[in-house]
């Protein structure tokens, strides 16, 4: 059971006072021996960030409620630890489960500082690491002699008494003569009573044969038989265990080896031995002794073929015990020589218990693994040789997937906000959370182990900006900003409000006679300010406002007029100044449009030109688009005439008015009269009139088509728009007139055809 540890949780926090030398991670380790707790001690202080923390303030640190935590959670890892041992992972997995997943969330909640909730979850922990104890202690006085203790994927199946195969799980009991099976991607794990251990891996088929036990030795006999696919076996030979035998078809095998690997298909069957005790194999009346790191082959016709496996592959990345930020991880070893393939095993223990991938056949020398859980991995590859032994494994090795989405901590201790320094270098301190790589302004920082950092910098002459950054392995990310101001020793700075219209030489504009001047400095509030003119003569003379802003009133010519703005130290001598120039702009922006159509049969017109010297422009009360001087803006029309306005103004407030006249014509001409004759007589020239009225006007030429005596003539009439008549004479000719075909066009675009 949990011990009664409620009281000290809810006792009294310890008061303790931040001294001069103290960083808040370092009370924290000292008082709560882990320097991640900060946070909390601050948020019990009422405190909100590092930053305010000032030698003299008194801490609230709980010191009585950690310890209970602690205790409590140390309790806990005693329970489940002595449930392990007893084998609670195969007879109690359920409790034992629930043991650790409490226990995590106590864990969790001390990262938060709810330290009842630790000593409940942790006393939860407890309870069922106990009652997992209980179990396994009862099972292992059971009489079942075997378990799967690792399924993953599909894994079936049959005990004698069963007339089909059925799924099996983790913690299924096996018995005599029960068949069991694994499909495509997936093993299966039995865990006999002495903790030996035998490995099916996929499409594999074996009879738990024969499990006995000798009451008067305390030996056992163990008898698989291998069906079809492969299997290696890891027995305990600190146990009693007298016997383990593998049979495959035709063949007999008994060893005194704890690590073996057989394979039985059509083609034969195959074995390979990593131990000094031999594995002997019999067929057919003929034996076969396979010492430490030998293989054989058997094939099915007959025969037998004796080598040495391959030699241990060299891993090569991850590095053992890495920290991976990300659930996609590629796993990489070094090429073997006379590697046919590998063979690649993931397991979530170091013993490779709970297997996770077990691929076969592996080409490449790397292999991608994405979406695998946070937590722990192990990883181990042996090299395949050409008769499709697997080698000596290689060195198992760790890393661990890390969920970390939490922002590092980081914080600026000086300079301070809005600081005022007048040294030419400046220290900038601070500290962050261990491990986290730092940068200021772009440039890396150096970090001590504790976070703790100091660099020195050289700042600009007024307002400096520092950007700190912190980044941490996982690749969170923490940005701080701190404002500071340089203000050497007698050296004022003075700044023009940048809102103030200039010309293109920088010359402050104003459409009035007089113009505002506004600026700030970085001179006290009352601080004497004048304006001094070209001839010498002080212009105007005030004093600076809170802040260092000043507002002045100066006089404007077009001719332009030169001034120095100067700021008197105490003893009236010049601490800063700032030479200005201005003049006077009172002409309006120039108004320059590309030609509208006198008329468009479109309900809209795209207006365009220039506008030199204009901020802004207006087209019918519409801001136009802007490209430097140019202007573009659409104008919507009605029918009949339309009045455009468009104003231009510029920075300075000058505004320049331009309107033009446009009309809206969707109408044809409409042609009165059309003739085409000799007024001279027969022999005379020819003449075509035709007269026609538009409301938009007529364009200069008509197209017509003109037949004489059977042979058609084409050409264009000349058009008098202010008669409404388009008249052409063509050379005498004989022969019958006939006006085929005349087009009249207004100058909207618009046709009207008149035809016989």
């Amino acid at each position: 059971m949990a011990p009664a540890l409620a009281a000290p949780v809810e006792g009294p926090l310890e008061s303790v006072v931040f001294g001069p030398g103290d960083t808040i991670r370092g009370v924290a380790e000292r008082y709560l021996r882990d320097a991640d707790l900060w946070p909390q001690i601050l948020e019990l202080s009422g405190i909100a960030s590092p930053a305010d923390l000032r030698p003299g303030l008194a801490l609230k640190v709980p010191v009585q409620q950690v310890a209970a935590a602690d205790e409590a959670l140390a309790f806990s890892l005693a329970a489940i630890q002595k449930a392990t041992a007893e084998g609670a992972r195969i007879f109690a997995p359920v409790e034992i489960g629930h043991a650790i997943e409490n226990r995590d969330t106590a864990v969790e909640r001390r990262g938060v500082g709810a330290w009842a909730e630790v000593v409940t979850f942790a006393g939860v922990a407890t309870e069922f690491a106990d009652r997992a104890l209980e179990i396994s202690v009862a099972q292992r006085d059971r009489a079942a002699e075997a378990v799967v203790s690792d399924a993953q994927g599909t894994v079936e199946g049959r005990a004698p008494d069963q007339p089909r195969w059925s799924r099996r799980a983790t913690q299924d009991v096996l018995v005599e003569y029960e068949r069991l099976r694994t499909l495509s991607a997936s093993t299966a794990q039995v865990t006999f009573r002495d903790l030996s251990r035998l490995r099916l891996n996929p499409n594999s088929n074996a009879v738990i044969q024969r499990m006995r036990s000798d009451p008067l030795t305390g030996g056992e006999v163990t008898k698989v038989n291998l069906v079809n696919g492969d299997f290696y076996a890891l027995l305990n030979q600190l146990g009693d265990r007298t016997s383990f035998e593998v049979a495959v078809p035709g063949i007999e095998t008994a060893t005194q080896s704890a690590d073996f690997w057989i394979r039985h298909d059509e083609a034969g069957s195959r074995f390979a031995n990593y131990d000094a005790p031999a594995l002997e194999i019999s067929r057919g009346g003929e034996r076969i002794s396979i010492g430490e790191n030998e293989g054989a082959v058997l094939p099915s016709g007959g025969g037998a073929e004796r080598t040495r496996v391959l030699a241990q592959t060299e891993l090569a990345a991850p590095l053992d015990g890495a920290e991976i930020f990300t659930p996609d991880v590629t796993l990489a070893w070094q090429p073997a020589e006379g590697a046919e393939g590998y063979w690649l095993e993931i397991a979530a223990d170091a013993g490779f218990n709970v297997m996770q991938a077990s691929q076969w056949g592996v080409r490449d020398t790397s292999r991608q693994f994405d979406g695998l859980d946070p937590g722990d991995h192990y990883w181990r590859v042996s090299s395949l040789d050409r008769l499709g032994l697997p080698g000596v494994r290689s060195l198992s090795r760790h890393f661990r997937i890390v969920d970390d989405r939490t922002p590092p901590f980081v914080t600026l201790a000086t300079p301070g906000e809005g600081e005022i320094v007048t040294v030419a270098e400046v220290a900038v301190t601070g500290e962050a959370e261990p491990g986290a790589e730092v940068s200021l302004n772009g440039a890396p920082v150096p970090v001590a182990d504790d976070g703790a950092f100091s660099v020195t910098l050289a700042p600009a002459e007024g307002e400096n900006v520092l950007r700190l950054a912190a980044v941490d392995r996982a690749g969170n990310r923490t940005e701080r900003s701190r404002a500071f101001v340089y203000r050497p020793v007698g050296t004022v700075g003075i700044a023009l409000d940048p809102a103030l219209p200039r010309d293109a030489e920088g010359r402050l504009l104003s459409a009035s006679p007089e113009f505002a001047v506004a600026g700030t400095s970085t001179a006290e509030a009352g601080a004497s300010l004048r304006v001094v003119a070209a001839d010498g003569s002080v212009a105007v003379q005030t004093l600076t406002d809170s802040g260092g802003a000043f507002h002045v009133t100066l006089p404007a010519t077009e001719a332009g007029a030169a001034y120095r703005i100067e700021i008197l130290a105490a003893d009236r001598s010049v601490a800063g100044t700032l030479a200005l120039a201005a003049r006077r702009d009172a002409t309006p922006p120039g108004i320059a449009l590309d030609l509208p159509p006198r008329a468009t049969a479109n309900a809209w017109l795209e207006v365009t030109g220039a506008a030199e010297g204009a901020q802004t422009v207006t087209v019918n009360g519409s801001p136009a688009r802007m490209d430097g001087d140019r202007f573009a803006a659409t104008a919507t029309l009605v029918p009949g005439t339309n009045g455009i306005e468009i104003v231009a103004t510029d920075a300075v407030g000058n505004v320049a008015v331009k309107r033009v006249e446009t009309t809206y014509d969707i109408d044809p001409p409409e042609i009165v009269a059309a003739r085409a004759d000799r007024p001279g007589g027969p022999a005379g020239p020819i003449e075509i009139v035709v007269e026609a009225r538009d409301a938009s006007g007529l364009r200069q030429a008509a197209p017509f088509v003109l037949s004489v005596g059977g042979v058609e003539r084409r050409g264009f009439l000349r058009c008098d728009d202010t008669a409404g008549v388009c008249r052409e004479t063509l050379p005498p000719e004989p022969g019958a007139l006939v006006l085929v075909e005349v087009t009249v066009e207004d100058y909207a675009g618009n046709a009207a055809r008149r035809q016989p």
